[in-house]
């Protein structure tokens, strides 16, 4: 039984009462009529379904045809899906007058610095420099007295001193080379989705397209996948998986690793997703 296939047998009715989806939108994709919703709210029921029930929807999400998100907006990070944009434009107006009000406030205050360093007078900046000359002619009488001393010492006396002295051990420090990766690049060999849990935060985004993107290697991250056609390369490595079902994956300490369900589970807190 596919996953669109369970769906049908517990009806929109009962996903509506367990998930809080709109009886509308579930009925919808049951019957694979998507022109009632957006790409975002799509991609979000989508998300919900498999989570709350368990089951693979990527066929669902094929059909939809989403197309990549660099090729409609180029300036944005390549198909993430995420709700974080709105607003944008109205945060960025607001961030715009308050650097403009910080600008005019480090202006007047640059200005009024330079004003009343003009004041200071010739005779306050000799009376600054005189007792660094004092200091200077105090250090070259000593130094010169040290090396005179220096020259009467007898080699015998040397010799004493040094039998007197118990040696000193210096203990060789082995040097402890952190774990860097230099890159960790995930390119997809077609189209696919790409769930990518941030295991510092457990902030959770979405990815859906076949365009390579790289994440943080110095991270830690899951990966869970529609299906596993898909290229690493980490730390100048490459690795290359062919698997038609789902699967999943844990990058810890700069090594990527392929891990079960229940592993990705164990490591997301239990969550699947």
């Amino acid at each position: 039984m596919t996953g669109l296939e369970k769906l049908k047998s517990i009806g929109a009715h009962k996903i509506f009462e367990t998930t809080h989806i709109a009886k509308k939108y579930a009925q919808d994709i049951l019957d694979e009529n998507f022109s009632s919703m957006t790409k975002i709210q799509f991609a979000g029921f989508i998300s919900i379904l498999e989570r709350e029930y368990g089951v693979d929807l990527q066929d669902l999400i094929l059909a939809y045809g989403i197309v990549p998100i660099e090729t409609q907006e180029p300036k944005k990070e390549p198909f993430i899906v995420t709700s974080a944009e709105e607003g944008t434009e109205k945060k960025s107006n607001k961030a715009l007058y308050i650097g403009v009000a910080v600008a005019i406030v480090v202006l007047v205050i640059i200005l009024n610095f330079s004003d009343s360093t003009q004041k200071v007078t010739g005779e306050e900046i000799k009376l600054k420099e005189e007792p660094i000359t004092v200091v200077s002619e105090l250090n070259n009488t000593t130094i010169q007295e040290a090396k005179n001393n220096l020259n009467t010492l007898d080699n015998t006396s040397l010799e004493n001193i040094q039998g007197e002295v118990e040696p000193i051990v210096v203990e060789e420090i082995a040097a402890v080379e952190p774990i860097h990766t230099t890159k960790f690049l995930i390119t997809p060999r077609s189209k696919l989705w790409i769930g990518i849990v941030d295991l510092d935060s457990f902030k959770r985004s979405q990815k859906l397209g076949s365009v390579p993107f790289e994440l943080n290697p110095d991270k830690e991250w899951l990966l869970v996948m529609g299906h596993g056609f898909v290229d690493f390369e980490v730390n100048d490595e490459e690795k290359h998986f062919k698997d038609k079902n789902k699967v999943w994956f844990a990058y810890e300490n700069g090594t990527l690793t392929k891990i079960s369900r229940s592993e990705f589970k164990e490591k997301n807190r239990g969550k699947a997703w």
